[in-house]
């Protein structure tokens, strides 16, 4: 810690208190830790596992703007003394009426630290990193209880004396921010695909980071944006949490609203007998992964040929046409869930062509999950409509919405 703290040394220090002048950054740890051995007999019975308290500073680019040495060590005192007057906690999120937390005060100022300023690599934007040690000049241990809570409330003091802005304040600025350009990337797309998403938001100066299954190959199941030294997740975005990885599907599909395919009959060329097609026209699915191309097959007399795209590969459908018949009658949507009958009808085909972990991935998108398990295929005595009805079956369950309960 201290060796990131100063960067190997290579950090700017802004000040160091009760340490020897001109020491490297291992010097001034070993001075620390030989500080501590002085108490070693009053700490014996519950030995110090955490030795040392880390806090990182980090005011907005404008706040420090042009800040000299000076400004900083001016910024750096002003923190500790509002960190070493709080007795008192107010919990972040508390219940109205709830009754303050007491804590011990800290002792910042009478115990060994050093702080270093960093420069953020990509954007250059400074904050101040400081390092204390948890035993005091007085051989008193530094309270660590809610110390996070406690770093804000003094952040918020600093804040409300110089009108700057809160960070929590800021936070939610940029989370608007962000979901705002989501949702017209996702408004602008014909279809939806992530490297697309991802590529559109980088466009307007994001960081996303799309997180992958199978080491960073497989299908999307979380992304998050990078700030600097802080980052906002999917889950923070929109609302009622419609733009993470599991509802963006059915989110660009209300901002996508598409017509139910319906069934055309027989073409009037005489050189095509019977065939049939469902939609002339692409339509993006509303699990989010996948997309869909419905055309004629003249190989195929009364056939359907269907084209399914699911995290970013392809799926040929080719069936008969009254196997789909029967299989889209055995349809059944679930209420209070984001699937829809097309949704369902798709994983019923991709079953029924044998696709299992595209039919997984698919209902997984659209608010369901499971898989149709190990023992799971066509029946040697199923004809193509018993085949299919099974399918449609699966497919319903498979669909159906996943109540996914909060865990200890």
């Amino acid at each position: 810690m201290t060796n990131y703290a100063t960067k190997n040394n290579r950090a700017d220090i802004v000040k160091t208190n009760r340490l020897s002048e001109g020491l490297p950054p291992m010097g001034m740890w070993d001075e620390m830790v030989l500080h501590q051995s002085m108490f070693k007999q009053r700490y014996a019975k519950k030995p110090i596992e955490l030795t040392s308290i880390r806090f990182e500073l980090s005011p907005s680019e404008e706040e420090a703007r042009n800040w000299t040495m000076e400004d900083w060590r001016r910024f750096l005192d002003e923190f500790i003394r509002e960190m070493d007057g709080i007795s008192k906690v107010n919990h972040i999120g508390k219940k109205k009426g709830r009754a303050a937390t007491s804590v011990k005060p800290t002792n910042i100022a009478n115990s060994q630290y050093f702080a270093a300023l960093h420069r953020d690599s990509k954007s250059g934007i400074p904050h101040l990193h400081l390092v204390v040690n948890r035993i005091d000049m007085d051989g008193n241990l530094n309270d660590v209880k809610f110390i996070g809570e406690r770093a804000v409330m003094a952040a918020k003091a600093i804040n409300q004396r110089h009108g700057w802005k809160d960070a929590m304040d800021i936070r939610q600025e940029r989370i608007a921010e962000v979901t705002k350009a989501c949702t017209d990337v996702l408004r602008s797309m014909p279809f939806f695909d992530w490297d697309e998403y991802a590529d559109q938001l980088r466009a307007k100066g994001y960081d996303i980071e799309l997180i992958r299954d199978k080491n960073g190959q497989g299908r999307v199941h979380g992304y998050r944006f990078k700030f600097g030294k802080t980052s906002i997740k999917a889950s923070e975005l929109g609302v009622g949490r419609n733009l993470t990885a599991s509802k963006i599907g059915n989110t660009f599909r209300k901002l996508h609203p598409q017509p139910t395919p319906v069934a055309v009959s027989q073409r009037p060329s005489s050189s095509v007998s019977n065939a049939t097609t469902l939609d002339s026209r692409n339509t993006a699915s509303q699990g989010g992964q996948s997309r869909t191309s419905n055309v004629t097959n003249p190989d195929l007399p009364d056939g359907l040929r269907k084209i399914i795209e699911v995290d970013g590969e392809r799926f040929s459908i080719v069936m008969p046409r009254t196997a789909y018949d029967t299989m889209n009658s055995c349809i059944e949507v679930p209420e209070n869930g984001s699937a829809s009958h097309t949704d369902i009808l798709n994983v019923a085909m991709l079953l029924f062509m044998n696709y299992l972990d595209a039919a997984t991935s698919m209902s997984e998108s659209c608010g369901g999950g499971g898989s149709p398990g190990s023992g799971w295929g066509r029946d040697k005595d199923d004809d193509d409509r018993d085949w299919a009805r099974r399918c449609a079956m699966q497919a319903n369950t498979l669909c159906k919405p996943i109540r996914r309960g909060m865990r200890r």
